[in-house]
């Protein structure tokens, strides 16, 4: 307790104070703590940032390197490194579907499109800018022709298929003798079919090649297989990966002061303990009884991943420990705490119990998919896999896929406890919160402020910051499993367990203990963002970067490093910094969207001295799974760049002494990068957000700083701002040119002015006035002009021409980008290029000539336009013109021309040169086609793209090149909605009842833009359907990009068998998939499901009450008694839908112990039968009788198995109960809340005894010392004996002193039960009662005159009483007495207002006969009533009784004076006397009877009869007398008629002749259910327990 006392004494002290590192547990500091002012919520301020720039981003530099696990090269230049494929038995040493495809740059988005467009998924990563691709067809050259074709590959080719193999694995090859665990991760392409085949192919080799194995979508995990099983699994399409199985194991009220959870609970104004929040929990087991957890457990421990179905915690009691750091409520010690006590949660258990071993069945990706579906979001992991430390795995790239794919979860691992050597896997994941440990100084350990020596140390193999953070990890008390038999914690409570000696909280150490303190603070996290910040659904990168953001540089300033990551968690300082007394604001960004090749901008007005710390965080795409481990499993790289006012660039991640750099270090390696800098100068502040390569990527920002983002306006033009409908235009023609810019800041810009100039010619073309252009807005603006002189023309377009808006960046500020300048050749009349209109006709005005130079298609009708073109020539001579047409390319939103996706191509119906003659004279004009098709479209299932398509064509005098003219023609794409469908695995559909049957409907996009879809399915007989992943019949896909195909499972449900359904039943499936853009556009696929037969049965085996037994290998014994017949029930339900024949056979592991076994609604045979025949029809249970007879000579501690072996074919089920010959002597006691007592009354109270056990008990009561005063005693027997299942009363009786206060007393009225089994085993229970005393009002009355007599009429005579308040509460009194005639009665005082406890009160009686008053003696019945009677208060009254009588005159002396003195008359003397001789005689003759002796025989009377009372002489006489009315008796009775007489009163019993040695039988016979065997063997203790 000392040490608890001393833990207390420093939580006070932190409390207040924000130190959270210079404060050993248990001393107290030398300096004066820094003060902490408590900040209202309202003073802080959240900021969501909404408007950033966006801007081009610079793309990394391609290495054109490839990272192989035997090598980096390049592949255009150097062969594949194969490795050694013929030493591990391989044919040939390509994969014949996998291949490799590189990109030309790090923009791997436009590869990933332009692979999708050909069908074509990429199912894995390898760096640098490689990606892996699964072909249709085994070595289609046709396919893989295609690929190499696309714009964005640099190089393609087959996939060695060693690359597949850790290669930690080759060597064992050559081993065959040893086996080994292996972990395989199937292609993410693979069809449901195909993981079918692959689960199937695993099954057959099962005993073979391996154990046993288990496979699911994304891991498969085999057992014990010989290492040549590798060779066939890395030469399978269908896996990407072949590593050994990982060998996992388990790696507080001081931590949440440390952690910053109480100071951040006590300065947001909130309560912080995680109400709301679900978390999901994975370990070796729980303790789920532990009072720590009481109500928050949401389902019954998970056992669907862990390797046995026990959720007990019988170990270490790990799993309870951690969970209970999380989350405990301190029930038991409210110092052990947990950091979110409101939180609810549920549990995956992992551990082996038998043996210890953490285990887990599945990959982690379909464990989490459960852990959301059950509603958390948040899954904290405190164990890691001893081998591949620092590795990055298939679990590891598990969870990177899993939370690309749901955002919203967070996953959080233990970096292990590994010291120097490593971080553990999965935690090298790079979207995992990694967490290692760091000092408490509590109970007596290494003060706060240190990393734990056994803390891992990173980086990982690739170089990756791990762990993230560390959180407090040494001697955290937290719960203890009261199961767990191997716990080796140090006790750290006074708090006991049930069993009044296993402690019920522990210490432990490790980055166990810290990964739960971080859980607990990401769930604090993620309840502040939803209730005080108002986001719905925090990503898990956000509040990855919050904790990161605030977390502390311990030790030397040397963040990031090897040992703390970022530093150790501080919660406060994440939601709620503060820096120099000032408050921070925080700013926050999520689920923003970044392509390669872009940025985003913000920018600040920032505060001088206050620092900034700014974290960006991301769920990056999971990982490659065959590159080398050194090689960056980082995949799109996006990178963090902070630029001060003054210019200097802190790029993310480059730090020195803990503190940002300025130097160009870029960081490729890490999804997580900072910038931190203690100080900052005031002004304005930029931070970037750019793309530097890989595909598109979400991503979320946390900016901490005395700040304000600015809001102002930023005009800027773009590429293409000035577009023209002509780039070589005539002298003198009219062209229209498009002006177009943009807004890329997040303030409207209000009124401004442009400007457009002829630079060349001096001449101002226009300016124009603009209304005000939103943040992040596109303004266009069209102007026709033409040229009056030839040459070269420079036109400048100005942005805010007068100056008129505050702009982030102009003339004035930053960088000037309101100015853009086009050239522009303006050519002499010459030649001449017309655009003829649809009907042939020739453009009779601008309008029509601009209508002829566009075209719109619908590309489901067609996929290419065609344009007339007049060549004309316009001189005075023949010449020789030729035609030139450029690229067609398209133009997007802002203007920018880019190359299209699709190939356009451009055909002329007659190919140049021509020769044109003079103006005027036939031929000077040609008229000529031009057609655009997209090459890549198809009408039946690829569209052209959508878009605004353009070409620039130029006719030239070939003679004189400087005469030409040139035109622009478009071609405006629709956007137009398509849809495919197909089903797959509709043939031979069908299931078993009760369980899904599965198949899929691939789902093609064929329109021409991304497009969502609808899908719904429902059976003719309402089935239960589920689409996709949901729980729904219905769901919304995509949008899928344009060719893009999905398979959507569809998984149909068949009834139970209890339904009625048969096997062979059909129900048909109906699905709909609907274009959410175009409802009209829709499909329907049709499936027939059928009911197979199902033979699925269940067993459970029962005592003869319906009491279930669990496995015969955890299930206690059931105890039994020598000749004690023994009643099991199997009860076998068929679940199938047809009839089943069972076979029962019952087996006894003593063949002493004889065995019946016979169906339940039948009579038991007449001997032994250990078999039974019986047909279950579907949805019916039938019940099956196993008996046993425990042998007479059985002795104590013999252990029988009864073994039930249920057969169905080939099926065999074994159920099994031990029995134990021993006693069982529970006894089950219960009682009422206590005593409710009222002074001056008595109170009772109830204890309910019940016998559980098998034998009877001997129960003996004892009163316990009872405190002075107070008297108490049984009202019911305080010895008897309790048969079996019996139950019993005992009433108790107390009776407390005057003045007892009111109240619950805190004296207790202990009562002991012994109880003693037939065997002498005794057992003690004391059980304390409280007792209540209500307020009372207790009045008693007392006087010591109690007799007045001889009162003369007309005289008073008095007497004094005395009142006491005997209760425990003041009242009133009154007095009254009962009716007597011809007396007056008077009270002096004749009541009292008010008596407290206690006191008392004399009252004064004066008493007067009357001359009507009678003669003799009465009684004076008076009686004091407390005034203060009702619902609050309780009453005792009082009377009393005092013999008064009235004195009487008269002259007779004598006898006849003493009569008439006491009021008798005289005539009274006779009777008296008369009376005197009768006594005298009766005197007499019964003394003569008295001493008269009587013989022995006659002595009938038993001993301690109620007959006994009298005389001896008188009782032999009653005895004797047998006299009745009418009859008379004569003569002695003798003692043969006496026996007779006696025996014809009993009634007649059974005989039965008793073995010669054995005890007499009870006068009823043989007890009921005994057996004349059992008799002679414990008829003794019959007898010793019944009495003779």
């Amino acid at each position: 307790m000392t040490a608890i006392k001393s833990v207390c004494l420093v939580i006070a002290l932190f409390f207040f104070s924000t130190i959270a590192h210079s404060l050993p547990m248990g001393t107290v500091p030398e300096e004066q703590p820094i003060s902490q002012s408590i900040v209202a919520p309202n003073d802080r301020n959240w900021v969501m940032l909404e408007n950033p720039i966006s801007s081009d981003y610079q793309i990394s530099v391609s290495s054109g390197k490839i990272h192989s696990p035997f090598g980096i090269f390049d592949p255009l230049a150097e062969g594949l490194p194969l490795g050694q494929w013929e030493a591990i038995g391989l044919q040939r040493p390509y994969d014949s579907r996998l291949h490799i495809v590189q990109s030309i740059n790090p923009d791997l988005f436009e590869l990933q499109n332009e692979l999708i467009s050909i069908g074509i998924e990429i199912i894995d990563h390898i760096p640098d800018d490689s990606v892996v691709i699964s072909l249709t067809e085994a070595g289609s050259d046709e396919e893989i022709s295609r690929v190499k074709n696309l714009s964005q590959v640099r190089w393609a080719g087959p996939m060695p298929s060693t690359w597949k193999v850790s290669k930690s694995l080759l060597a064992l090859t050559q081993y065959d003798d040893s086996l080994i665990d292996l972990d395989v991760t199937p292609s993410p392409t693979n069809s449901l079919q195909d993981l079918a085949n692959l689960d199937s192919l695993l099954n057959d080799l099962e005993g073979i090649e391996h154990e046993s194995s288990h496979c699911d979508a994304h891991l498969c995990q085999i057992k014990s297989a010989k290492p040549s099983l590798i060779t066939s699994l890395v030469s399978d399409h269908r896996i990407i990966r072949v590593e050994p199985g990982l060998v996992l194991t388990i790696q507080n009220s001081n931590a949440s002061i440390i952690s910053g959870v109480d100071f951040a609970r006590d300065i947001s104004g909130v309560n912080l303990t995680g109400s709301g929040e679900v978390i999901g929990i994975s370990d070796t087991g729980l303790d789920a009884d532990h009072g720590d957890f009481d109500g928050r457990l949401r389902s019954p421990i998970f056992n669907l991943f862990g390797p046995d179905n026990s959720g007990a915690d019988s170990n270490s009691g790990h799993g309870t420990h951690v969970t209970s750091t999380l989350l405990g409520d301190g029930s038991g010690d409210s110092n052990s705490t947990g950091i979110v006590p409101e939180a609810t949660f549920h549990f995956y258990q992992l551990e082996v119990d038998s043996s210890g071993i953490l285990a887990r069945w599945g990959s982690l990706y379909e464990m989490f998919e459960h852990s959301l579906s059950n509603d958390a979001y948040i899954h904290t992991n405190s164990w890691g896999s001893e081998s591949l430390v620092g590795d990055y795995t298939s679990d590891s790239r598990s969870i990177d896929w899993f939370t690309n794919d749901y955002p919203e979860f967070l996953v959080i691992f233990s970096a292990g406890d590994m010291g120097v050597s490593g971080v553990t896997s999965p935690s090298t994941a790079k979207n995992a919160l990694s967490v290692g440990a760091s000092t408490t100084g509590a109970f007596g350990s290494e003060d706060i402020g240190q990393i734990f020596n056994e803390s891992p140390s990173g980086p990982t193999s690739d170089g990756r910051i791990k762990p993230d953070l560390v959180a407090p990890g040494v001697m955290i008390c937290s719960a203890r499993a009261q199961e767990a038999d191997l716990a080796t914690g140090g006790n750290c409570s006074d708090s006991m367990h049930s069993d009044g000696s296993t402690p019920m909280y522990m210490t432990l150490n490790g980055s166990s203990m810290a990964t739960s303190v971080v859980a607990g603070a990401s769930a604090i996290a993620r309840e502040f963002l939803r209730e005080e910040v108002g986001i719905a659904t925090p990503g898990s990168d956000l509040i990855r970067a919050l904790l990161v953001n605030g977390a502390e540089d311990i030790g030397e300033l040397d963040v990031p490093n090897s040992r703390e990551g970022w530093g150790q968690l501080n919660i406060s300082n994440s939601l709620l910094p503060k820096s120099n007394e000032v408050n921070l604001s925080v700013f926050y960004d999520q689920e923003r969207q970044l392509m390669p090749g872009h940025s985003f901008i913000y920018t600040f007005e920032v505060s001088g001295g206050s620092g900034i710390d700014v974290t960006l965080a991301w769920n990056d795409v999971e990982g490659s799974a065959s590159a080398a481990q050194n090689a960056s499993r980082l995949v799109n790289n996006l990178d963090l760049v902070v630029t001060s006012p003054t210019g200097e660039v802190y790029n993310g991640n480059n730090f020195a002494n803990g503190i940002s750099q300025t130097t160009q270090f870029s960081d490729q390696l890490n999804n997580l990068e900072r910038v931190r800098l203690p100080s900052s100068q005031t002004g304005l502040w930029s931070v970037q957000v750019g793309h530097a390569g890989g595909f598109a990527q979400d991503f979320s920002l946390v900016l901490s700083a005395d700040a304000e983002e600015r809001q102002e306006a930023d005009l800027t033009v773009v590429p293409n701002s000035i577009f023209t409908s002509e780039n070589s235009p005539l002298k003198g023609d009219t062209i229209s040119m498009q002006l177009s810019w943009i807004n890329q800041a997040a303030a409207p810009t209000s009124d401004y002015s442009i400007s457009l100039q002829d630079i060349t010619d001096g001449v101002e073309i226009g300016t124009y006035s603009m209304p005000s252009l939103v943040g992040g807005g596109i303004e266009t603006f069209s102007i026709y002009h033409s040229f009056s002189t030839t040459g070269t023309h420079v036109v400048r377009l100005t942005l805010d021409h007068f100056s008129e808006v505050v702009e982030l960046n102009d003339e004035n500020s930053g960088t000037n980008n309101n100015v853009y300048d086009l050239e522009l050749d303006v050519t002499e009349i010459g030649v001449r290029i017309t655009p003829l209109l649809a009907d042939g006709s020739h453009p009779s005005n601008f309008q029509e000539l601009e209508s002829a130079k566009y075209q719109n298609i619908d590309p489901s009708q067609v996929s290419w336009a065609e344009f007339q073109l007049e060549l004309l020539n316009e001189g005075t001579s023949e010449i020789t013109v030729e035609l030139s047409t450029s690229a067609v390319q398209v133009i997007d939103d802002t203007g920018i021309m880019n190359s299209p996706q699709d190939e356009w191509s451009r055909s002329l119906s007659e190919d140049g040169p021509w020769v044109l003659s003079p103006f005027g004279d036939e031929g000077d004009r040609v008229v000529i086609s031009l057609n655009l098709t997209d090459e890549d479209a198809d009408l039946e299932s690829r569209f052209a793209l959508p878009g605004l398509f353009v070409t620039d064509i130029t006719l030239r005098d070939k003679m004189s090149p400087t005469i030409f003219h040139s035109i622009r023609l478009s071609v405006d794409v629709d956007r137009v909605e398509g849809l495919f469908t197909i089903p797959a695995g509709t043939e031979s559909l069908g299931s078993e009842p009760n369980t899904f049957a599965l198949f899929t409907i691939s789902i093609k996009n064929i329109g021409n833009g991304p497009t969502e879809y609808s899908i719904s399915c429902e059976t003719s007989d309402r089935w239960i359907v589920h689409v996709g992943s949901s729980q729904s019949s219905e769901i919304t896909i995509g949008p899928l990009s344009r060719l893009q195909f999905v398979p959507v499972q569809v998984r149909v449900k068949v009834p139970p068998a209890s339904s009625g359904l048969s096997a062979g039943d059909t129900n048909q499936v109906t699905c709909v998939t609907t274009s959410v853009n175009d409802p009209s556009l829709f499909t329907i696929e049709t499936a027939e499901v059928e009911v197979l037969e199902s033979t699925d049965f269940t067993t459970q085996l029962s005592d003869s009450n319906g009491i279930q037994f669990g496995p015969a290998a955890i299930s206690d014994s059931r105890a039994v008694l020598n000749g004690e017949t023994v009643t099991s029930v199997l009860s076998i339900s068929n679940r199938g839908n047809i009839p089943l024949d069972f076979q029962v056979r019952a087996l006894s592991s003593r063949n002493t112990w004889p065995i019946q076994v016979y169906l339940f609604d039948e009579e038991p045979p007449p001997g032994q039968e250990s078999n039974a025949e019986l047909v279950v029809e579907p949805g019916e249970e039938s019940r099956v009788i196993v008996r046993t007879i425990v042998p007479l000579a059985a002795e104590k501690g013999d252990r029988n198995t009864i073994t039930v072996k249920t057969t169905l074919g080939d099926t065999v089920v074994t159920n099994a109960t031990v029995l134990e010959v021993r006693e069982i002597t529970t006894l089950d006691v219960q009682s009422d809340a206590g005593f409710s007592i009222a002074l001056g009354q008595d109170g009772n109270s109830n204890i309910f005894l019940h016998n559980l056990g098998n034998v009877p008990l001997l129960i003996e009561l004892t009163m316990g010392t009872l405190p002075e005063g107070w008297s108490g005693g049984f009202l019911t027997g305080k010895t008897f004996t309790m048969d079996m299942n019996r139950d019993s009363i005992i009433t108790i009786g107390l009776q407390l002193p005057s003045g007892t206060p009111a109240g619950l007393q805190s004296e207790k009225v202990p009562v002991i039960i012994e109880s003693t089994s037939p065997s002498l085993s005794k057992e003690t229970i004391t059980v304390e009662m409280g007792v209540s005393v209500l307020p009372s009002v207790w009045i008693d009355v007392q006087s010591d005159s109690a007799n007045l007599q001889g009162v003369s009429e007309g005289e008073e005579s008095t007497f004094t009483l005395e009142v006491h308040n005997r209760g425990n509460y003041p009242s009133g009194v009154t007095l009254g007495h009962g009716d007597l005639d011809g007396w007056i009665v008077d009270f002096e005082p004749s009541s009292i207002e008010e008596l407290g406890p206690g006191e008392n009160a004399e009252i004064v009686v004066t008493i007067e006969p009357r001359k009507s008053a009678e003669d003799g003696l009465n009684q004076l019945l008076i009686f004091a009533n407390s005034t203060s009677e009702g619902d609050q208060v309780t009453a005792t009254q009082s009377s009393l009784t005092v013999d008064i009588s009235k004195a009487k005159s008269s002259n007779s002396g004598g006898i006849s004076g003493i009569f008439e003195a006491l009021g008798l008359p005289a005539w009274t003397i006779a009777i008296v006397f008369f009376a005197v001789i009768v006594g005298t005689i009766s005197f007499g003759i019964r003394a003569r009877q008295e001493f008269q002796p009587v013989g022995s025989e006659e002595e009938l009377i038993p001993r301690g009869s109620a007959l006994q009372a009298g005389t001896k002489e008188e009782r032999r006489a009653a005895a004797l007398d047998t006299s009745t009315t009418g009859d008379v008796v004569t003569g002695e009775v003798s003692t043969v008629e006496i026996e007779d007489a006696l025996q014809s009163t009993v009634p007649t019993l059974p005989t039965h002749q008793v073995p010669q040695g054995a005890l007499p039988l009870p006068l009823t016979g043989l007890p009921d259910g005994w057996t004349m065997d059992q008799w002679v063997a414990y008829g003794h203790l019959w007898w010793e327990q019944n009495g003779p």
